[in-house]
């Protein structure tokens, strides 16, 4: 069956709708491209799926630096899903182990070279970069600082101590063991820290085909306005985390082609999402509060939507005590 002409193509913030949803992004939170942005990045993005093999590539968002700003570009593989190989067997996977069929859904991220075409890849987050920022988080933590913001340069080093030595027991002095970490490896955990936790779509936007894939839905005809109003109606755009933690009662009534990623409604803290409707321009506005910047805008009625996320990628640790 062919897909309807007037048939938006997914994600938006592609080369395609860049332009169109930028402005769409602005009335909604009031980050915009400047005019040479609008005018490199669609044509960059375009290169950058053609050369990676992508079956879509969107703009991510800007994170803010001291002396310059990493604009940030995601590619999504061929399917945001993969199957088991039980699946491959036949039959309906079971309720218990249909969450644990679906895998990570494949992303990679990338910055803008300084030479506004070119996109190089950010590094991989390991369990072993995630342990060295962590490391560093700690370090700078010891000392007061909460937040340091990105140098601007991913060439830079943070410098930074450790404590080692024989354990207090043993009667040791601890010493100092100077280390360092490369801001690109910030950079990349800051990325998927955020994603993890922001990246968003409306209910509906994504399926799942008879082969347990994960796909675009060609006949999503957007979010209503009282539908849109509603935490339930945005999902992650994740390896869901909290349904498969829910009662095997509870999963049994979910509806498996629609219902497999975590809603936003079940985030925690209560309270962590700010959505609002913004008549004059028909939008849907939904803002992260945990790391503020990031905002999802849908257009009510229309399969129209995006976000993106332009801050300095500070957490707000103060979060719970707003509530």
């Amino acid at each position: 069956r062919a897909c309807p002409d007037n048939t938006v193509k997914f994600p938006t913030m592609d080369a395609e709708t860049l332009v169109m949803t930028s402005e769409l992004l602005a009335a909604a939170s009031g980050s915009c491209l400047n005019a040479e942005q609008k005018a490199l990045i669609p044509n960059s993005l375009a290169i950058l799926k053609n050369e990676h093999g992508f079956s879509k590539v969107y703009y991510w968002g800007k994170l803010q630096g001291l002396n310059g700003d990493y604009l940030i570009a995601q590619g999504l593989g061929e399917s945001v899903g993969e199957k088991d190989t039980a699946l491959n067997a036949g039959g309906e996977p079971t309720i218990a182990e249909f969450f644990e069929s679906l895998k990570t859904i494949p992303k990679k991220s990338f910055r803008l070279g300084p030479d506004g075409v070119s996109w190089a890849l950010l590094p991989a987050v390991t369990e072993e970069v995630q342990a060295k920022v962590k490391e560093w988080e700690e370090a700078i933590r010891s000392k007061g600082r909460v937040f340091t913001p990105l140098a601007g340069d991913p060439a830079f080093k943070y410098e930074f101590a450790t404590k080692t030595g024989p354990p207090a027991a043993e009667g040791g002095e601890p010493s100092d063991e100077p280390k360092e970490l490369l801001e690109d490896l910030r950079l990349a955990c800051m990325v998927s820290e955020i994603d993890a936790a922001c990246s968003v779509v409306p209910a509906g936007a994504l399926v799942l085909s008879s082969s347990q894939s994960v796909m675009l839905n060609p006949y999503y005809r957007g979010l209503s306005l009282s539908a849109g109003l509603k935490l339930d109606s945005y999902l992650h755009l994740r390896k869901p985390t909290v349904l498969p933690s829910l009662p095997i009662s509870d999963r049994a009534l979910l509806q498996k082609s629609t219902q497999f990623l975590d809603p936003v409604s079940l985030d925690v803290p209560k309270g962590s999402w700010s959505l609002k409707h913004d008549p004059a321009n028909n939008l849907l506005v939904l803002r992260s509060l945990l790391f503020p910047g990031y905002v999802h805008f849908s257009t009510v009625g229309s399969p129209v939507y995006g976000s993106a996320y332009h801050g300095t990628g500070a957490r707000n640790y103060d979060l719970p005590f707003m509530l």
